[in-house]
Parts: structure tokens; sequence; C-alpha cells
């Protein structure tokens, strides 16, 4: 049987390690890389694990009460500031929601409860979408942003409107996505929170088809997005980047969408999906204005750096370089990308255009 001191001591040191994780992660500036982000998810899994070890050994209720807050502040950490409020509901996640659902459910019974009534439905809203209850999740988080009591930083009511407006967008409800954003923004507390919740609502009124108002408020987003101070979010403001360049694009704004492209391309990983996107939508760019040589650097570059599975946006490229290779007379070059468009399983609009040029240059 494990000592009480013994328990204590490694407990102290478990609650060193998460303090000192979460402050990293929290001040972080500037991008962080694939690598990083798998390496904070690995040192919280870590952490998880030897405190729900601990919880099983621990027999003196104080010290399984602090092993469980610990648990909890875990989760809604790695749901915040690495899975940007998005979870998988996993079997061990289901295990450990149902864990901490009935630790919630006990302490709030208690007289002198260790959760304001406030942090308990937050709580309870946050293990519900580790255990994939989105309905569970809904409620509670409504119920937190209906509540008449506030956290001293309105981060709760904050989150609970971020998390209910991502959960409509999911369903395709933009407008009621963009309703629920638009209240997250009364409880930021910084500029870079402010950022997010901006660029969340952008998103929205994207899908709504409002693109001079979703172009405004994205372009707001990145006036206040700071990579060099607290809470800064790399992939909203990548987000936030790539949708100016897409609008701007379609309106043939083509200086405006280039700048946005390129500052994509200063602060992402050269493997990333977000790297294929800009150097793919630069290479149309210098396609359509008659820059055949740098298009074609372009469109190879994203082709040879894209690794994951073969998609429509893959296609496309491909699509693309044959045209570019077939303005800079390279008809051997063209038909090479022509025939992976023959041969890719994937639904692509333009395969019967493909087949037209690729009988040409046959």
């Amino acid at each position: 049987m494990t000592d009480i001191n013994e328990i204590a001591s490694r407990l102290r040191q478990l609650l060193d390690e998460r303090i000192l994780l979460e402050s990293r992660l929290q001040a972080e500036k500037g991008e962080i890389s694939s690598r990083a982000s798998t390496e904070y998810d690995r040192s919280y899994n870590k952490l998880q694990k030897s405190l729900a070890q601990l919880f099983r050994d621990a027999k003196d209720e104080s010290q399984r009460v602090t092993i469980m807050l610990e648990l909890i502040r875990i989760l809604e950490n790695k749901l915040v500031y690495l899975q940007n409020f998005v979870v998988d509901p996993t079997s061990d996640n289901r295990t450990l929601a149902s864990l901490v659902t009935g630790f919630i459910d006990e302490v709030s019974r208690t007289r002198t409860p260790v959760l304001t009534p406030l942090e308990a439905t937050y709580y309870r809203a946050v293990v519900a979408l580790y255990a994939g209850d989105l309905t569970k999740a809904r409620e509670s988080f409504r119920a937190a942003c209906e509540s008449e009591e506030s956290d001293e930083s309105n981060d709760i009511k904050y989150k609970s409107y971020v998390i209910l407006g991502h959960l409509s967008h999911q369903e395709s409800d933009y407008q009621q996505a963009r309703e629920l954003h638009d209240q997250s923004l009364k409880y930021t507390h910084s500029n870079n929170v402010s950022a997010q919740a901006l660029a969340f609502k952008a998103l929205n009124v994207y899908a709504l088809k409002d693109f001079d108002e979703a172009l405004r408020l994205f372009e707001e987003s990145l006036q206040l997005f700071d990579r060099n101070e607290p809470f800064f979010n790399s992939y909203f403001h990548r987000n936030a980047l790539l949708f100016c360049g897409s609008i701007h694009f379609e309106r043939k704004s083509y200086d405006r969408a280039q700048t946005c492209y390129r500052e994509v391309l200063d602060h992402v990983e050269p493997n990333s999906y977000d790297h294929f996107d800009a150097l793919s939508q630069l290479g149309k760019i210098d396609y359509l204005r008659g820059k055949f040589d740098d298009a074609a650097r372009s469109f190879t570059d994203a082709v040879q750096t894209h690794k994951f599975s073969e998609n429509e946006y893959l296609v496309d490229t491909y699509f693309w370089l044959a045209k570019t290779q077939l303005k800079r007379n390279q008809p051997a070059e063209a038909r090479r990308y022509l025939e992976k468009i023959a041969a890719s399983d994937v639904n692509y609009d333009k395969k019967p255009q493909a087949a037209d040029l690729l009988k040409k240059v046959s």
C-alpha cells in the first residue's frame, strides 16, 4: 500500500509538471510546430496516466480531490490550447470522462464544494465532449452561458459561447454559430483572444456568403493577432490569412492575395497542408499574370511537399500545372500530370477538360 506521504510527494511533483507545461503552452509565441504539438500532447497524456494511477492508489479524500481537479484542468487545457475546441471521443476519453463526471456529481453534493456551480457546469460540458455526448455538452455549455454567476476573467463564458458556436458550425447552422461567436466577443480578455473570436465569427459569415463582411472581420482579427503575446493562436491566424487570400483572389486583387499567401508560407512548416494550399494559390496567381515559369515552380513545389492522401485540391493542382507546362511548351511534362488526373479515383469536375488536353498531347 502506498504511503500517504509518498503520494503527497508524487502529487506535488505532478502538479508542478502540469503548471510548467500549462505555462509553457499558454505563453507560446508564434507558430507551434507539429513536433511541438505532438510533444505537448504526449506530455499531457503521460500526466493523465500518472494522475489516474495515483488516484487509484490514494485513500485520503483531500488527495483524491486534488488529483481529480488536476485531471479536469488537463482535459480543459488540451481542449482549448491544443485541440482548438475539437476532441475525439476515444475509448480512453470516454472512460476518463465517466470518472470525472462521477467526481463532479460527488463534490457538488458536499456542503463545501471545491467547484463553484459555474465551474461544475462548465466542466460537465467539457467532459461531455470527451464522452461524445453532444446533447449533454450543449445543455451544460448553455447553462454556463446563462448563469448569473461570473468567473473573474469571464473565461468560462467566452469558451462556452465559442464551443457552442463551433458545434452549430459543424451542423451547418452558420447563422446560429455567428450569433454565438458574436456573444463570445463580450467576454474576451486580451487582443489575441478577441482576434480568435473574430476569426470564428468571420468563418460563419463566410459560410453565409457575406464575403464583404467576412473579409472585414478576418482583416480586423489579423490586426489584433500578436504572435509576440500570450494566447496567440496560430491555427486561427493562418485560417484568417487563407480566407482573406481566397476572397482577394476571387476578386482579382492579386497583390493583396499574394501578400496573404506569402505570410502563410513564412510561418508554417513545409510539410503542412496550409503550406501546400498557399503555394498552389500563388501558382494560380502567377499563371493568371502570365508568369508561367514562376507558376510552374510554385505548383511543382506544392505537389512535391504534399504529404496527404490524394484529394480534389491536389488533383486540381495537377491540372493547373499541366496547363502551365503547356504554356511553357513542355508537352511531355504536361502529359505526365494529365495522366495522373486520368488515373485518379478522386471526383474532380475538370476531368473531361483534362482528358481533352491529354488527347492533344498524346
